[in-house]
């Protein structure tokens, strides 16, 4: 059985570890810059908006967000770039990962501590990676002594009255509860009752007993 459990857990790692599917490669040149996760691709004289695919860089409002900005514009603005698209968002933004010569942006950007590993849509286990890594050696937006993830600041918006920022869950996915390292999905009656926690992927943490994580 513990062979068998071993198996599948390997199995599981790879299958984390497999890139996004590619439905197209285009090349063009960045004309724009809007924050750190988002571009304005110009292609065959047509500016396409680009979201980093598998990152979630602060907003422009929150700290660091300028310096996020900056830190992506000076990998690729001017720059011509590939970009392997992915998708498209609700937004009808395309979606996809860019790279610059060698580099692969979307994952220099949460190496370099500028972005969040955006576990709702990714669950590469290289970029989480390097998130662990930036946070340990606090790179980045890491440096600040209580980070904000983005997608909290945009569903919490205005700071206490104390000047802290509540955190709320996520209206769907994974939630894990940082004082035991349990994980809930967001059927379980514990998803929104955890005090310390954060999003998380479908495979961090250990599966909550009622909700199976």
């Amino acid at each position: 059985m513990r062979f068998i459990a071993l198996i599948l857990l390997i199995g599981s790692s790879l299958a984390l570890a497999k890139p996004p599917t590619i439905s197209e490669q285009l090349t063009g040149k960045v004309v724009g810059v809007t924050d750190g996760d988002t571009v304005t691709l110009l292609v065959n004289r047509k500016p396409l908006k680009v979201r980093l695919y598998g990152i979630d860089a602060p907003e422009t409002k929150q700290s660091f967000g300028n310096r996020s900005k900056q830190a992506l514009a000076a990998m690729v603005h001017g720059k011509v770039i590939q970009l392997n698209k992915t998708g498209t968002d609700r937004y009808g933004r395309i979606l996809g990962i860019i790279h610059h010569e060698n580099t692969d942006v979307n994952a220099k950007m949460i190496q370099d501590g500028w972005a969040w590993h955006y576990k709702y849509y990714n669950d590469e286990q290289r970029l989480a990676n390097l998130e662990t890594q930036a946070r340990k050696t606090k790179l980045g937006l890491w440096a600040d002594s209580n980070p904000i993830a983005p997608w909290d600041f945009r569903r919490t918006g205005q700071t206490s009255s104390t000047g802290s920022r509540s955190v709320q869950a996520p209206e769907a996915g994974y939630w894990l509860n940082l004082s035991s390292g349990v994980r809930h999905n967001s059927s379980c009656k514990n998803y929104r009752n955890t005090k310390r926690g954060r999003p998380c992927g479908p495979n961090e943490g250990r599966p909550c007993g009622l909700c199976k994580g």
